[in-house]
């Protein structure tokens, strides 16, 4: 609709103070409202930059809510079509600040935390083997879903021994928690100053494609286009993916998907604490020849953006390159 165009136009213009209370009222105010003709399939856009930095696990968990919810109606309906676009069949993207976390990919090699010594218990509870009690794996916990209460999405566990008996991270030096979990990829960092990115879609949906090598090129192209927004290049790999500038990451990329329903997604640094990409606590994304960067570390004259003007330039961007209409939905917490 055309109100929706102008509000979001206004949203992403230098003049739009974006504070975190203006962030949750511009997100609201377009709540299921969709640009109309931007294509056949709608994705549900959520926020939780407005309420401050997120613990990893309570995003996971909500992922894994969406995820379950959509599991189910597969099981339950024989002649599921994925043009069902009931509330929990929904494609959504996710938008996150975590506090400060280290994650392992379910293929990194834990020695890529280079601060950890061999033979520590440690390295052997974020061992690729190390699986249950006393690990700390972060897995997929099938009893998480969300429902709607009071006019709310809240998350509920119907297994309530499963969140006594979860799994506690390994401590960095830092202070930063380190978690393996399913996703692709090697060991990455995730802090403020960083837009967390999950969309969570149905690949097999128009105007999707059921390849999730194309899925990571589209992703990459929405890191790219907005950097292109904030007058920056990036480019990607031919060796290794995320999004590259002059030669160092400004975005990481890790995937994973059940029955074509993706999840996890990809970082993009804006004014992160680079220290905590430090070669003595990390080999960034297991690449040990090859640097990191942020946009404030890039942009040489003009002032960085928010992570709210940057998630909302993601937004646009991501509807542009995935062929989507934008729904606005709840801000999670």
């Amino acid at each position: 609709m055309a109100s929706f165009k102008r509000l979001l136009t206004t949203c992403l213009t230098a003049r739009w103070n974006t504070t975190r209370i203006q962030h949750s009222l511009c997100l609201r105010s377009v709540s299921a409202t969709s640009i109309s003709g931007a294509g056949i399939t709608s994705c549900c856009v959520h926020s939780g930059l407005a309420a401050g930095l997120l613990n990893y696990s309570r995003g996971h968990a909500w992922q894994n809510g969406f995820l379950n919810q959509r599991l189910e109606i597969l099981r339950s309906d024989k002649n599921y079509s994925e043009m069902n676009t009931s509330e929990g069949n929904l494609d959504r993207l996710l938008l996150f600040q975590h506090e400060h976390v280290y994650t392992l990919g379910r293929g990194a090699d834990e020695n890529n935390l280079v601060f950890l010594e061999d033979g520590c218990k440690e390295k052997s509870r974020l061992s690729r083997t190390a699986r249950g009690e006393g690990s700390a794996r972060l897995c997929s916990n099938k009893d998480v879903t969300v429902l709607r209460k009071s006019g709310q999405l809240l998350l509920f566990d119907n297994n309530p021994i499963s969140k006594k008996q979860a799994n506690e991270p390994v401590m960095a030096p830092n202070g930063a928690t380190i978690f393996r979990i399913e996703r692709g990829g090697d060991v990455t960092y995730h802090g403020p100053g960083i837009l967390v990115c999950y969309p969570l879609l149905d690949l097999r949906r128009k105007p999707y494609k059921q390849d999730l090598h194309w899925y990571l090129r589209q992703i990459e192209e929405v890191v790219i286009q907005v950097l292109a927004l904030h007058g920056i290049q990036g480019v990607r790999d031919e060796e290794d993916t995320g999004v590259w500038v002059n030669g160092k990451k400004i975005a990481a990329v890790g995937v994973s998907s059940s029955r074509w329903i993706t999840t996890h997604g990809f970082a993009l640094n804006i004014f992160p604490d680079l220290s905590f990409f430090d070669t003595s606590v990390i080999i960034p994304c297991g690449i040990r020849d090859k640097g990191v960067t942020s946009i404030e570390k890039e942009l040489t004259i003009s002032k960085t953006p928010s992570i709210y003007r940057v998630a909302l330039d993601t937004v646009a961007c991501f509807q542009q390159v995935f062929g989507v209409a934008v729904e606005i939905g709840d801000n999670l917490h």
